[in-house]
C-alpha cells in the first residue's frame, strides 16, 4: 500500500493494526487508503487498519503479510517494521497488486513516535498518545517509482483493562496527484475473549470521499498460533454503499530479535 500503519504486536497493552483496504475504486485509491487512513500500518498490529499508541520494544522486529481479495481483484502484502529506539519505530510496506492494470506495486515508510510522557491515567484506564509520519511510492504500469502522497496521524489508545482497548487515529493526507489534503479518521475497537486470541470492530471514514473512497466498516480476528509471537488473522470489510465484500487472511510473527542481544 501506499503507506500503511505498520506497528507493534497484537495486545492490548501494544494495541491491535494494519488494515484492510477498499477496493472498489482502482488500485490507486487503495494506496491513498493504506495512506490516509493509518495502520497498517498492519498498529495496532494486524488484523487492524486502526494504528495503536505503541512501539515494538528496541531493536525487536515484526513481519507482517497478508492478501487482501475483493472480487476480481487481488494483492499480497509484506509489512515489516522495527523499534530503533524507545519509543521509536520504523514501518516499511510492499504490496503486489493482481491484476496490474494501473500498477505494478506499492510502497510505502513511516515513523512513529510514542513519547512515555504522553501516557496518562484516567478513571477509565490507561491513555496513551503518539503521532505517525509517513510518505508513499507507487509503480504505475509505464514508468518507475514515484512519490504519490505524505501524511501525519495523531494517535491515541485507552487500554480499558485486559479485554478491552479502544484505538482513535486523526490526520491529514495529502495526495500528490491532485494537490489535495483530506483528513482522516479511524476508530476501533479490541475485545479478547480468550487469552488464544481477539476480535475488533473498525470505522475508517475521512472528509475527501472523492480522493480518499467512501467509509468503511471491518470486523475480524486473531488466533495466537504461538503466544504473543505467531497469529493468524481474518477480517471481513465493506463500503458504506458497496454491495462488494473485501476479505483478508494474513499472518503476524512478533518478537524478532533484529540488532541487539537480549537476555
Amino acid at each position: 500500500m501506499l503507506w500503511t500503519p505498520l506497528s507493534s504486536p497484537v495486545s492490548l497493552a501494544a494495541g491491535a493494526s494494519p488494515r484492510p483496504t477498499a477496493w472498489p475504486q482502482t488500485l490507486a485509491m487503495v494506496g491513498m487508503l493504506g495512506l490516509a487512513l493509518a495502520a497498517d500500518p498492519a498498529s495496532a498490529g494486524r488484523p487492524l487498519s486502526s494504528d495503536d499508541a505503541a512501539t515494538a520494544d528496541a531493536g525487536s522486529c515484526q513481519l507482517e503479510g497478508w492478501g487482501e481479495k475483493s472480487g476480481s481483484s487481488r494483492a499480497w502484502v509484506l509489512a515489516p517494521a522495527c523499534g530503533v529506539a524507545d519509543g521509536w519505530e520504523i514501518d516499511l510496506d510492499y504490496t503486489h497488486p493482481q491484476p496490474q492494470d494501473e500498477l505494478r506495486g506499492e510502497a510505502g515508510f513511516a515513523i512513529k513516535w510514542v513519547p512515555k510522557s504522553w501516557s496518562l491515567l484516567t478513571p477509565a484506564g490507561t491513555l496513551n498518545f503518539g503521532l505517525k509520519v509517513g510518505v508513499g511510492y507507487e509503480r504505475p504500469v509505464d514508468g518507475g517509482w514515484r512519490r504519490s502522497g505524505q501524511g501525519l496521524l495523531g494517535l491515541a489508545t485507552l487500554v480499558v483493562n485486559e479485554d478491552f482497548a479502544l484505538h482513535a487515529n486523526l490526520g491529514p493526507h495529502q495526495d500528490r496527484a491532485s494537490n489535495q489534503v483530506g483528513t482522516a479518521l479511524n476508530l476501533a475497537l479490541v475485545w479478547v475473549p480468550h487469552p488464544a486470541g481477539l476480535l475488533f470492530a473498525e470505522v475508517q471514514t475521512n472528509d475527501r470521499r472523492a480522493m480518499m473512497g467512501p467509509t468503511q466498516r471491518t470486523v475480524g480476528g486473531l488466533w495466537w498460533v504461538t503466544p504473543e509471537k505467531f497469529g493468524l488473522s481474518l477480517t471481513i470489510s465493506r463500503p458504506v454503499g458497496s454491495s462488494e465484500t473485501q476479505w483478508t487472511l494474513g499472518f503476524g510473527w512478533y518478537g524478532l530479535g533484529a540488532w541487539t542481544n537480549t537476555p
